[in-house]
C-alpha cells in the first residue's frame, strides 16, 4: 500500500514538474525595445570602452530613439549620419545583440574592407559576445554526438553561427561576400569609405540581399565626408532621402527648443586674439541665454532633448548626430581644434573638423546653374475642368518691394505634394492704399477644383522686413488676422525652425512671425530637386497668365547653400547667384504658412470626400491650427 502511494506521489510530482517546465518553455518572451534590451542584457566589455559594465542608454539619451527605431517592426530603414565620439559603433553592436537574442535572423554587417570587418569582429564583437551572458549562451550549441564536435566549430572571424541564425562579417571590397546569401538584417558601417566594385555599388548589392524578406531591417551608419563622391555612396545622400531628424534640446530659461549646432557656439578673444577659455559657451538662439559652458554638456540638457523630423512625410528614418551632444566631449576642445585649423589655414584640418566633430559633409560651392531650365521644362497642363482635385489647401507668400508687391499662391495635397497656382506682381508704391486693395482682390479669390470643390487661401504670410514699409505691413495684416493674414520677418540663424510662435511687440499689436529662412530654403531646394511625382513633389502649370515665366524660375533658383574654406575661415550660408530672388522668398513664405497651419491631411481628405464645395471654414472648425489657438482667433 505504501509503495503504491509512493508511486502515485512520484508520478504526480514528475507530472507537475513536467508541466511547470513546459509552461516555462512555452511562456512568451516579453517584448523589448532595442534600448530596453541593451539596458538589461548588453555588457560593455572591459578594454573596449572607458565605461565597461552594463550598458546604460541614459548615458547617451540621444541614442534611445535611434536604437528603438533600428529594432522596431514598423521601421524598415534607418540612416545615421554621425560625428565621432557619439557611440555610433556601440549602437550597431546593440542592434546586433538585440537580433541575436530577441529575433534570431540572418545578419550581415558590412565594413569598408575585409580587413576592417575582421578587426571589428575581433576587437568589438567577440569581447561583447563573451561579456554578455545572454549572447554568449546563444553562441553555444550542444555537442553533436554523431560527429563528436561542437556545432559552433564552424564559426570563424567572419562567420558566427548562433541559435536560429548567423552573422556574416563582410568587406565592401568583396563582391562575393556581398552577393552570396539572403539577409534579413543589414548593418552597413562607415559607408562613405565604401569603394566601387566590378559588380557595381556595394551598398546596392548588399541591399539586394534583403529583398526576399518582408520584415527586413536596413541600418546605415557613417561619419560624413562630402555630399556626393565618385565611386561610392555617401551617408549625406542617404540622410537627405530620410525624414532628417535633428536633436532638439530645451532651454531652461525660455523653454524653447533648439538644435545643438555649431552656429550656437560662441567665444570671446582678448587683446592678443587669444580665445578666452572661460568665455566659451553655447547659447539658446531664441533668448541668447547661456545653456552650456566650456566643458562637457550637463546631463539635464541632453535628457531634455527630443528628435524632430524636418521632413516628416518621408518613411525612412534619419538621424544627424554631432559631437556637441557627446557626454565625453568638452566644448573648449572643439573650439580649440576649430580655431587652430583656422589659424594655420589648414583646409584638410578644417574639413576633418566639419566631418568628425560636427558630423556634416564638406561642401564646396557647386551650383546647378541649369536647375531653373529643368523646372521650367517639366511644367504641365492642369485639368481643364479646374485645378487638380488632389489639392486640399491653399497658402500664399507675399514679398514687399519699394515699387511693387509679389505674391505666390500654392496648393497643397497630401504628403506635402504642392501645386504652383500663380505668381502675381502688383506694380505700384506699397505706401499707396490702392496697391493693398489689389492684393485684397488676389487673396480673396476662390479657386475651383475639378471635383467641384471651391476653396480660398487658408493662410498668407507678408514680409515686413523692409524698415521703410514695416508699419504699412503691420496696419494691413492687423485688420486681416481673422482671415489668417500675418506679418513675418526672416531670420538667417542656422537651426531656427521654419516658423515659430508669434510676438506682438509693436505699436499696432500685430502678430509677427519670425521665419527660419535657412530651414525654409533647405526644405524647398530638396523638394525642387525631387524628380518623382508624389510626396514632396512640386508641380508647376503651363500657360501664359499664371506668372511662372523663365524669369520666375531663375528667381526661384537664385540662391545656393555654401560651406567653403576661404582665407582660413569657414563660410556657410545662402549665396545669391542671380540678382533677383523674390520668387524664392515668396515660396519660403507660402511654405512657412503651411507649416503654421499644420493640416491634418486625413481630415481634409475626409471632408473632400463628403461632397462638393466644402468650405475651408468648415474644415478649420474641425481642426484648428496651432497658431490660431495660440493667438486666440476664432475661425
Amino acid at each position: 500500500m505504501k509503495s503504491t502511494m509512493l508511486l502515485k506521489n512520484c508520478t504526480s510530482y514528475s507530472s507537475n514538474r513536467f508541466a511547470r517546465g513546459l509552461a516555462k518553455t512555452l511562456k512568451p518572451r516579453p517584448k523589448l525595445t532595442g534600448s530596453q534590451w541593451a539596458d538589461t542584457y548588453r555588457m560593455v566589455a572591459a578594454g573596449t570602452s572607458p565605461e565597461p559594465g552594463l550598458w546604460r542608454t541614459a548615458r547617451v539619451p540621444y541614442m534611445r530613439e535611434p536604437l528603438d527605431m533600428a529594432t522596431a517592426h514598423s521601421v524598415e530603414k534607418v540612416v545615421i549620419m554621425a560625428a565621432s565620439q557619439v557611440a555610433k559603433s556601440e549602437l550597431l553592436i546593440n542592434v546586433l545583440g538585440y537580433y541575436i537574442d530577441q529575433e534570431p535572423s540572418s545578419i550581415m554587417m558590412v565594413q569598408p574592407t575585409v580587413e576592417a570587418a575582421e578587426a571589428f569582429s575581433k576587437e568589438r564583437i567577440d569581447p561583447t559576445l563573451q561579456a554578455s551572458p545572454a549572447l554568449r549562451d546563444k553562441m553555444s550549441q550542444p555537442v553533436d554526438k554523431e560527429k563528436g564536435r561542437s556545432r559552433k566549430a564552424g564559426s570563424t572571424i567572419r562567420m558566427k553561427n548562433f541559435t536560429g541564425g548567423y552573422l556574416a562579417m563582410v568587406g565592401s571590397n568583396s563582391p562575393a561576400g556581398l552577393a552570396s546569401r539572403p539577409i534579413r538584417v543589414l548593418l552597413a558601417d562607415e559607408i562613405d569609405r565604401f569603394g566601387s566594385t566590378q559588380e557595381g555599388d556595394p551598398l546596392k548589392l548588399a541591399v539586394q540581399r534583403t529583398q526576399n524578406f518582408t520584415n527586413r531591417k536596413i541600418v546605415f551608419v557613417s561619419t560624413p565626408t562630402t555630399e556626393v563622391r565618385e565611386g561610392g555612396p555617401t551617408i549625406y545622400s542617404e540622410f537627405m532621402k530620410s525624414d532628417q531628424r535633428e536633436f532638439m534640446v530645451k532651454c531652461q530659461k525660455c523653454g524653447e527648443r533648439f538644435e545643438m549646432s555649431w552656429g550656437n557656439v560662441h567665444w570671446d578673444k582678448d587683446g592678443t586674439g587669444t580665445v578666452v577659455e572661460d568665455s566659451i559657451r553655447m547659447e539658446c538662439p531664441h533668448c541668447h541665454a547661456k545653456v552650456r559652458g566650456n566643458g562637457k554638456p550637463d546631463p539635464y540638457l541632453l535628457e531634455s532633448g527630443i528628435w524632430v523630423a524636418k521632413v516628416p512625410e518621408v518613411k525612412t528614418v534619419g538621424y544627424h548626430l554631432t559631437s556637441l551632444c557627446s557626454p565625453w566631449v568638452e566644448l573648449k576642445d572643439l573650439v580649440s581644434d576649430f580655431v587652430e585649423a583656422n589659424r594655420k589655414k589648414d583646409k584638410a584640418g578644417l574639413q576633418e573638423f566639419i566631418n568628425l566633430k560636427i558630423g556634416e559633409p564638406w561642401h564646396e560651392d557647386e551650383a546647378d546653374l541649369s536647375l531653373w531650365e529643368k523646372l521650367s521644362e517639366r511644367r504641365e497642363f492642369y485639368p481643364v475642368a479646374g485645378l487638380p482635385k488632389e489639392i486640399l489647401m491653399f497658402t500664399c507668400g507675399v514679398d514687399v518691394q519699394h515699387d511693387r508687391l509679389e505674391a505666390s499662391i500654392f496648393g497643397w495635397a497630401k504628403d506635402y505634394e504642392s501645386y504652383g497656382i500663380k505668381h502675381v506682381i502688383i506694380q505700384g508704391d506699397p505706401k499707396l492704399s490702392e496697391v493693398w486693395s489689389t492684393l485684397d482682390v488676389a487673396l480673396m479669390e476662390k479657386f475651383q477644383l475639378e471635383d467641384g470643390r471651391e476653396l480660398t487661401i487658408s493662410c498668407t504670410f507678408i514680409d515686413s522686413g523692409d524698415g521703410t514699409l514695416t508699419d504699412k505691413v503691420y496696419q494691413y495684416t492687423k485688420q486681416r488676422e481673422r482671415s489668417r493674414v500675418f506679418s513675418i520677418k526672416g531670420s538667417s540663424t542656422v537651426g531656427k525652425p521654419i516658423v515659430d510662435r508669434p510676438t506682438n511687440n509693436n505699436r499696432y499689436r500685430a502678430h509677427l512671425f519670425v521665419l527660419g529662412v535657412d530651414a525654409g530654403k533647405r526644405l524647398i531646394m530638396q523638394r525642387l530637386s525631387n524628380q518623382d511625382i508624389g510626396p514632396s513633389f512640386v508641380h508647376f502649370p503651363r500657360g501664359r497668365d499664371n506668372g511662372f515665366t523663365e524669369e520666375y524660375f531663375k528667381q526661384l533658383t537664385a540662391e545656393v547653400f555654401v560651406r567653403k574654406y576661404e582665407r582660413g575661415k569657414v563660410y556657410e550660408g545662402w549665396k545669391k547667384i542671380r540678382e533677383r530672388n523674390e520668387a524664392l522668398d515668396c515660396y519660403v513664405y507660402a511654405t512657412a504658412a503651411l507649416e503654421l497651419m499644420k493640416p491634418t491631411y486625413e481630415l481634409y481628405v475626409a471632408n473632400a470626400n463628403e461632397g462638393p464645395k466644402p468650405t475651408t471654414k468648415k474644415i478649420a472648425k474641425k481642426k484648428r491650427s496651432a497658431v490660431c489657438s495660440s493667438i486666440g482667433d476664432e475661425i
